[in-house]
């Protein structure tokens, strides 16, 4: 898995880049804490070249969602795939989440 990541003063995006398992999980979660969180409101991850998500990136990203909740910032996923699209549904992700299918 590869993650690109970059930020302007309260904007960041996280492209990434193959399968989203539970050690790519934990490596989305180190380059999240590397951002300014303190001006971030909000974060776009770019999910257009993800081929698999797992249980634990379903954590990391409520984890995200708190973290930037709580700061009145937001998340959007883009670019998902129908497959991934589905599962974010099933466990209404997407009801919390801006989620865009590509």
């Amino acid at each position: 898995m590869n993650i690109a990541v970059h930020q302007d003063k309260d904007r960041a995006r996280m492209t990434i880049a193959g399968k989203i398992d539970e050690y790519g999980s934990e490596e989305l979660k180190k380059r999240f804490y590397e951002l300014d969180l303190a001006a971030l409101k909000e974060l776009v991850l770019d999910f257009k070249a993800v081929t698999y998500i797992g249980s634990a990136c379903i954590g990391k990203l409520l984890l995200f969602y708190k973290e930037l909740f709580d700061k009145d910032g937001k998340i959007r996923i883009v670019g998902v795939s129908p497959d991934i699209h589905e599962l974010l549904r099933v466990v209404k992700i997407d009801g919390i989440v801006e989620v865009t299918v590509a």
